[in-house]
């Protein structure tokens, strides 16, 4: 990977994880969901959000691969 395109994925990270925490409190329902016998099921929705978009890295990457080599 070339260090120009790994410096800006390593920003585009950072700034999302910014705004990811600074939007997590903001969420009225897991504000309610605090107590430990009704379990917060929001962290499990995100992680399965996140299965698209690594798929389509996944894929951009490997055409991205196989161009080349062709």
């Amino acid at each position: 990977m070339r260090p120009a395109l790994r410096a800006a994925a390593l920003a585009f990270s950072l700034a999302a994880t910014t705004l990811l925490t600074r939007a997590a409190p903001a969420c009225p329902s897991c504000a309610v969901t605090s107590s430990p016998k009704e379990p917060n099921v929001w962290p499990i929705v995100g992680v399965f959000m996140l299965v698209p978009l690594v798929l389509a890295f996944g894929v951009v990457w490997l055409v991205r691969r196989e161009s080349r080599t062709a």
